[in-house]
């Protein structure tokens, strides 16, 4: 009776089918040519499937994490089969380096510039050959190469610039020493009633330029991060910014090509389905109708993506995971890159930084005549929302107030990860109410140890938000699916 209610019938699947690898756990549950019992639905599951499309993992996202995934499969023995399927035309996820936009010798990275956290312990540090012409990012200093302005163009004296710091740097101790037993509250609801006792409104904007390089590392405002997570981020690993002299999406890329990673691009999926029975297999269709079929699925789509229900799953992810996507924050970072018919700026300077409540950060790179501007949070969701000319008119109209002789622009390119619908936003952040139990439940797998996650986002107990961020956790997921897959 059960059976008959089943629709079971009797079918043989062929070899080629489905033992495409000597090492697939398909072939060793003894997926194999043999007479078996099963019902209709499943019978047409397997009948879909080809050599092409039956994986042991298939892992969705190329960007660091899962190519970090990828290569620590792909060193195992034996090595299970997999592939990494990605959505866009290339591979790198937000490490994207454009090289054709402006000179060809001077390369743009669009997404991440740096390797942070530079050290031997740095995943990332293998694969990085070192170069004359790399260079350790130190512009957020004081010195000779950066120039610090007022709002209106005048240089901002010695004196004022350490009253700044000092101010604070007071501030931020008021949030490191925010009691731990207390609710949690924003950084600027932390600072708010000292902050307002700055009576001098030039010494206040200064101030503000230095709570500013907060909310450039993390991609928000203070008034939406953690008091309590102040800092996380990193760890307590002390920063040391490596920059890449091809630009670290280029780096990302050849890490790819070298290794020869099975990658399938433009492959953009949709939906998964999770079958109740363990054994049978997990199904992935994509936007063109095509599907793909494995034992473990490793998801390293960005936050925001994952904000927007990108994929659709079935049955619906578990509450706790759920909770968590909501809870943890992404940020945005944009860039807009200016090149001009000169260089009409101190060509030693390295950066600019101005007491301007919008245009507060430019990098210089004077021997192809370029601004790089780094804008976040509100004010870069605001820009998103209008056309390039615009954003570029306001941008002049304040260069031109700091440095009258600057010429209109010859070239420009803004990004607007916000927009992207392969991201969503930059990099993810710990916003109100967020802590290191928002992080464990995204990287938690999920499904009986079906549906697994790694990203920037879900390195629990390492760094967040950064490129070695996204690598240390996808090698670290990956190990922990080859323990599914083959126990000891």
């Amino acid at each position: 009776m059960r059976n008959k209610a089943l629709d079971n019938i009797l079918v043989v699947p062929s070899a080629d089918t489905l033992k495409n690898s000597p090492h697939s756990i398909f072939y060793q549950r003894n997926w194999l040519p043999c007479y078996i019992l099963i019902s209709s639905s499943v019978r047409k599951t397997i009948l879909m499937m080809s050599t092409e499309n039956v994986y042991d993992v298939v892992i969705i996202g190329c960007g660091p994490a899962g190519i970090a995934a990828a290569l620590e499969l792909q060193k195992c023995q034996p090595v299970p089969r997999f592939i990494i399927v990605e959505a866009r035309d290339r591979v790198g996820g937000r490490t994207y380096t454009d090289t054709t936009t402006f000179v060809a010798d001077h390369p743009i990275d669009l997404g991440a510039r740096w390797i942070h956290h530079y050290r031997p312990e740095n995943p990332l540090f293998v694969h990085h050959s070192s170069s004359d012409q790399d260079k350790f990012d130190y512009a957020f200093c004081h010195g000779d190469e950066t120039a610090f302005l007022d709002e209106d163009g005048t240089a901002l004296s010695e004196a004022v610039l350490t009253e700044a710091e000092k101010i604070a740097d007071n501030l931020c101790t008021l949030i490191k020493q925010y009691p731990s037993d207390k609710e949690d509250i924003s950084i600027w609801n932390c600072i708010e009633n000292e902050y307002k006792k700055i009576s001098d409104e030039r010494l206040r904007r200064v101030v503000d330029m230095n709570l500013a390089y907060i909310e450039h590392y993390e991609a928000s405002n203070l008034d939406r991060l953690s008091t309590k997570m102040y800092l996380k981020t990193d760890n307590d690993i002390e920063t040391c910014d490596l920059t890449l002299p091809t630009g670290l999406g280029t780096f990302i890329k050849q890490i790819v090509e070298r290794n020869h990673l099975p990658v399938q691009l433009k492959t953009i999926v949709t939906d998964i389905q999770i079958p109740s029975n363990t054994d049978d297999p997990i199904r992935m269709t994509t936007q063109d109708h095509r599907q793909y079929f494995s034992k473990h699925v490793l998801i390293t789509v960005p936050l925001g993506c994952l904000k927007a229900q990108s994929i659709r799953f079935t049955p619906s992810l578990p509450e706790w995971k759920q909770n968590a996507i909501e809870q943890m924050g992404i940020g945005l970072l944009d860039k807009v890159f200016l090149q001009f018919p000169t260089t009409f700026w101190d060509e030693k300077l390295e950066g600019i930084f101005t007491a301007s409540s919008r245009f507060r950060f430019f990098l210089c790179h004077p021997q192809d005549h370029i601004l790089t501007l780094f804008v976040t949070g509100k004010l870069a969701h605001e820009l998103e929302q209008q056309t390039d000319e615009q954003t570029i008119t306001q941008i002049i109209e304040y260069i031109q107030r700091i440095f009258p002789d600057a010429p209109q622009p010859i070239k420009w390119l803004i990004t607007r990860w916000g927009c992207d619908p392969y991201a969503f936003g930059s990099y993810s952040n710990l916003p109100i109410g967020a802590t290191t139990r928002t992080v464990e439940a995204l990287s938690r797998e999920c499904f009986d140890g079906r549906i697994h996650w790694a990203g920037e986002h879900a390195n629990y107990g390492g760094t967040l938000g950064c490129v070695d961020s996204a690598f240390e956790s996808g090698h670290r997921t990956a190990k922990q699916i080859y323990d599914y897959l083959f126990p000891k």
